[in-house]
This record gives C-alpha cells, sequence and structure tokens, in this order.
C-alpha cells in the first residue's frame, strides 16, 4: 500500500464531499492532526476506521487501500456481457437442437413418402395421404430453417460476424444436407409424373452433384 497515494487520494475525495479537515475529523472521532497526517502520507488510517471512512468518502475499502477508484461499471458490463453471449450460444443450441429434429422428421416423413408414391402411384398426389404427408413434412421443413434461422440471427446481438461465422457455419452446412432429401425427392415425383419421367435419374443425379458441390464450397468458405 502506497501511504502517498491513499493519502492524496482521501484528500481529493474529501474535497469532493466539499468537507474541511476539521468535519472529516469529527465525523471519524479522529484529530485534525490525524486527517492531516493521512493527507500528507505520513500516516495510514488504522484498520478499525477504514471502514468508516470509507463510507464517509463514498468509496470502498479496497478503494481506498489501493488510492483510486476501480471503473466498476466496466467491469460489471463486461461480466454483463459474456453472461450475455453465454446465453445467446445457449439459446442457439437449443435452436440448433429443435432445428434438427423438424428437419430430419421432414426428411424421413417427406422423403420416404415420395420415393414410396413414385414407384406406387402414376398420378401426382394421387391419394389424400400423400397430399397430408407432404403437407405436414413442408410445414416441418420450413419449421426447422426458420428457427435455425432465428438463432442465427439472435447471435448477431453481442457476438461478430466472424464469431457467427465460427459458431454457426458448420452446423449450417450439416443441416442443409438434412433439409436437401425431401424438396429432392419432391421434385423427383414431379420430374416422373411428366412426359420426362424417363430422365429422372439423371436429373437428380445432376441435382445432387451440384448441391454436393456447393456444400463443399460452403464448407471451405466457413471452416
Amino acid at each position: 500500500m502506497d501511504s502517498k497515494k491513499t493519502g492524496s487520494f482521501i484528500a481529493a475525495l474529501r474535497k469532493e464531499k466539499k468537507c474541511t479537515q476539521a468535519q472529516l475529523a469529527e465525523k471519524l472521532h479522529v484529530s485534525n492532526r490525524t486527517v492531516s497526517k493521512w493527507e500528507n502520507g505520513d500516516g495510514f488510517p488504522d484498520i478499525t476506521i477504514l471502514p468508516l471512512l470509507a463510507e464517509t468518502l463514498g468509496v470502498s475499502v479496497d478503494e481506498l487501500l489501493s488510492g483510486e477508484k476501480t471503473n466498476k461499471n466496466a467491469v460489471d458490463f463486461k461480466v454483463t456481457e459474456v453472461e450475455n453471449k453465454d446465453n445467446l450460444l445457449n439459446l442457439f443450441k437449443i435452436g440448433y437442437v429443435v432445428s434438427l429434429f423438424f428437419s430430419a422428421f421432414a426428411a424421413l416423413l417427406g422423403t420416404i413418402t415420395e420415393i414410396y408414391c413414385i414407384w406406387a402411384f402414376p398420378v401426382l398426389f394421387y391419394t389424400h395421404w400423400e397430399i397430408m404427408f407432404v403437407a405436414v413434412s413442408l410445414a416441418a421443413w420450413l419449421a426447422g430453417g426458420l428457427v435455425y434461422a432465428v438463432a442465427v440471427t439472435r447471435l448477431g446481438v453481442s457476438y461478430s460476424k466472424k464469431e457467427m461465422i465460427s459458431i454457426a457455419g458448420k452446423k449450417g452446412i450439416v443441416l442443409s444436407i438434412i433439409l436437401f432429401p425431401f424438396p429432392l425427392s419432391f421434385i423427383a415425383r414431379i420430374i416422373d409424373f411428366s412426359r420426362w419421367g424417363f430422365y429422372t435419374p439423371f436429373v437428380m443425379a445432376a441435382l445432387i452433384l451440384i448441391i454436393a458441390v456447393f456444400e463443399r464450397w460452403l464448407y471451405e468458405k466457413v471452416k
């Protein structure tokens, strides 16, 4: 502890309070000479009087001992910022799991439905259950993408763009891979229903190749 620094700090705080040495001494039940010695750095407040002195001058005991005010607001802001980041990251993880569930559900129900209908029925939407299953799959597909988009957007509150890409980039690629089968199978169903049905396997192979190239490019971009 630097008695000179602490003494100057006590003097400055006393003057801020528009208080004389005599008035401060009276509040602390000490002599004027004692306060003068503190401020000149010739002595140091007794440990038993430190709490009362700190309270009178409007600072903490730690600040009094260090001889300077700590930027409490900055510290509190930093703690709050870290807490916000942790909360947003946890919300993102929850959103990602929810979006995976919706996407996997859409991929399984929609893809199996369309592949079966390609094999079993020559007419598009031949049965009412095909319409129902496709509608449910589409709703789940949209929900999965929407939940993930909202979760990523929320990260922008406290995270930089680079941090967002680091956190969400690869997860987004995994999610998009899960989301693709249903629309691909639906396209295959439409193509198979048309007069170009013979070319369905070739069209689907081309689409899968394009998607694979795109996913590879996206992976290299965000890794």
